[in-house]
Formats: structure tokens, C-alpha cells, sequence
């Protein structure tokens, strides 16, 4: 092998190896707000809760509703198939 090299030099420590300053290297910083993940985690799930909830009410209700009434009827209904009034009035109509 065919020399050229000198002996072994320090070139410095990781990152400072004596060369020129690279160009284009971007530093980044953590923002105070990732540095806080959970700042006003409670307050905010309060009222956002309270917002959404407020927002999607008729959505709920409505049909829960109507869904209550019906079943309620049918209930009654059919307490009162099981009555005295009841039976008469359903044999009446099967008759």
C-alpha cells in the first residue's frame, strides 16, 4: 500500500471535528406548550363537556322521547291486558 498518510491526528470530539461550520442545520426548542401537555386539562373538559352537550341535546332527547313514551304506553297496555277489563275486552276482539 502506497502511504501519503501521515500519522494519526486528533481531529477533535464528536460534532468539533475541526472542520468548517456545516451549513443548514436546523435546531429545534420544545414550545412551553408541549413543555405543559395537561395545563387547563380540567377546566377545559368542564366546559367543553358543557359545550358539547348543550350542542347535541335535541339530538338526544328527541328520540329518547319518543322512544320513552311509546314504551310506556306498550306497558300500560299490556298491565292492562292482564286486569279483568282487560281479558274481556281482548276476547271480545279475537271473538
Amino acid at each position: 500500500m502506497s502511504g501519503g498518510h501521515g500519522g494519526k491526528t486528533y481531529m477533535g470530539w464528536w460534532g468539533n471535528i475541526g472542520s468548517p461550520k456545516q451549513k443548514g442545520v436546523t435546531t429545534y426548542t420544545v414550545s412551553p406548550f408541549a413543555q405543559r401537555p395537561l395545563a387547563h386539562v380540567a377546566h377545559n373538559a368542564v366546559f367543553n363537556t358543557f359545550r358539547r352537550i348543550k350542542s347535541q341535546a335535541l339530538y338526544i332527547i328527541i328520540p329518547c322521547s319518543m322512544v320513552w313514551y311509546v314504551w310506556a304506553n306498550a306497558r300500560d297496555y299490556n298491565e292492562y291486558l292482564y286486569t279483568k277489563a282487560g281479558r274481556e275486552e281482548l276476547e271480545r276482539v279475537n271473538v
